[in-house]
């Protein structure tokens, strides 16, 4: 039961939202900043529990499936173990809690998610979820004997069909893997495959099959979140390459402005202001570039973090 004396010291709003996004901790949380400061524990539940942890320009789910991605690629394993129980109180389906988890294999690596396989195996168990995880994988072949070329192709953006790469790439590396990565990074993906093929062709073959013919194909969670989750990722680690990559794509797959922005303004909570201003200066770049700036306020392209 919540802690009555502080439950009513800070307010049933707050404790209600911490207990959502925290089921686990956020009793001993408050408890140990009380002890320490007050007044920290009163900003910290105004600006991260109540305030941020509740926005709805992202939907729970959504919120706790970036959560658990951003945990599991920065190693805070007591957070992703408390996350991947608030998705289960929140009626999240752990399937989809897991596949975020794998997902983060392209950019963590196995050092980041070989921990988060164990904390998530601890977790089903404790919750007698094994058996529904049994039940909810894919075949072994994933999604390959469901898929299309036909339907597939008209995805795929004109000018990579006309590129000269294309043929050979394609009867190198199969339509599968190339095919599913022409649908998610048009006019960007013949570049980097093609000089990792010119590179290594054994590495290129293996890399574009695992991730784009493999990973990038499971269906397991739509790809609008999946690529919102992939923004997370990115900024939990401080990657600002690949990130304006990936949110041009979440765009591209239906989500809004406001959805791409809510997983930047999120994340300062857990990972600082620094990497949520960096991140807000690529996102601005390119609703500048789309000519959709706007939508989001119209503001500067460059904000004088310095002053005069």
């Amino acid at each position: 039961m919540p802690d009555d004396h502080l439950r009513r010291k800070y307010g049933a709003d707050a404790y209600d939202s911490g207990l959502a996004l925290q089921p686990k901790t956020f009793e001993q949380r408050v408890a140990q900043r009380d002890d320490i400061d007050q007044h920290y524990t009163r900003l910290w539940l105004d600006f991260a529990i109540k305030g941020l942890g509740r926005r709805p320009a992202l939907d729970q789910r959504t919120r706790l499936l970036v959560l658990a991605g951003q945990y599991t690629m920065s190693k805070s394993h007591a957070a992703l173990e408390d996350t991947i129980y608030a998705a289960i109180a929140a009626k999240v389906a752990l399937r989809e809690v897991a596949e975020i988890i794998l997902q983060c294999t392209v950019y963590g690596g196995h050092t980041a998610v070989e921990p988060a396989i164990q904390v998530l195996h601890k977790v089903a168990r404790a919750e007698g979820l094994l058996e529904d995880l049994r039940r909810s994988q894919l075949p072994l072949d994933g999604n390959d004997g469901r898929r299309s070329y036909e339907a597939e192709r008209k995805t795929w953006h004109p000018d990579d069909v006309a590129d000269p790469r294309f043929g050979p790439m394609m009867e190198k590396h199969g339509w599968l893997a190339v095919g599913r990565a022409l649908t998610l990074r048009p006019r960007h993906h013949l570049n980097i495959l093609s000089w990792l093929d010119a590179i290594d062709p054994e590495f290129a073959d293996l890399w574009v099959k695992f991730c784009y013919g493999g990973m990038y194909a499971r269906g397991i969670v739509d790809d609008k979140t999946r690529l919102l989750c992939m923004v997370g990722d990115c900024l939990a680690v401080g990657e600002e390459t690949q990130v304006r990559g990936h949110m041009r794509g979440a765009l591209r797959n239906g989500a809004s402005p406001r959805e791409v922005l809510e997983v930047i303004l999120q994340t300062c909570v857990n990972f600082g202001m620094p990497s949520m201003l960096r991140a807000l200066e690529v996102f601005v770049d390119i609703m500048a570039q789309d000519g959709r700036l706007r939508e989001i306020g119209n503001p500067a392209l460059k904000v004088d973090t310095f002053g005069r």
